[in-house]
């Protein structure tokens, strides 16, 4: 996996799920495979032809300069059928690094593109204090 420094385990992780699931090592995926498999196939066909963009290298090449987090509630969402974040690399690594347990919803990379009713409400349920 390229943009993996080894800090998180990203790349092994990946590794990992994609042979469980029986992808041959190193087999490229295309989009619609590796995210937005739980996407219907309209939504599905038109975020990578009208709305994906290119990541900026820029998150992955220094770390985050705050030595901590700020003081807020944090939260966090996992989409249980990500091919992409393996939902076991999240969950690992948002307990270790927040000190918080993810919450899990169903969806691919893009739950909000297969579920949009899920994600927004699990949003608006934050907005009540922990």
């Amino acid at each position: 996996m390229t943009g993996d420094t080894g800090d998180t385990g990203y790349a092994a992780a990946r590794a990992e799920a994609d042979r469980r699931r029986g992808l041959p090592e190193g087999t490229g995926e295309d989009v619609r495979s590796l995210a937005l498999h739980d996407t219907p196939p309209a939504p599905a066909a038109e975020f990578p032809a009208h709305h994906q963009r290119a990541q900026s290298a820029a998150p992955f090449g220094e770390p985050w300069p705050p030595t901590a987090w700020p003081e807020a509630p944090t939260r966090f969402l996992v989409a249980r059928d990500d091919r992409f974040f393996p939902p076991a690399f999240p969950r690992r690594t948002v307990t270790d690094r927040l000190g918080v347990e993810p919450d899990e919803m169903p969806g691919d990379h893009c739950p909000m593109l297969a579920h949009p009713v899920e994600p927004a409400d699990r949003l608006e349920g934050y907005r009540k204090p922990l």
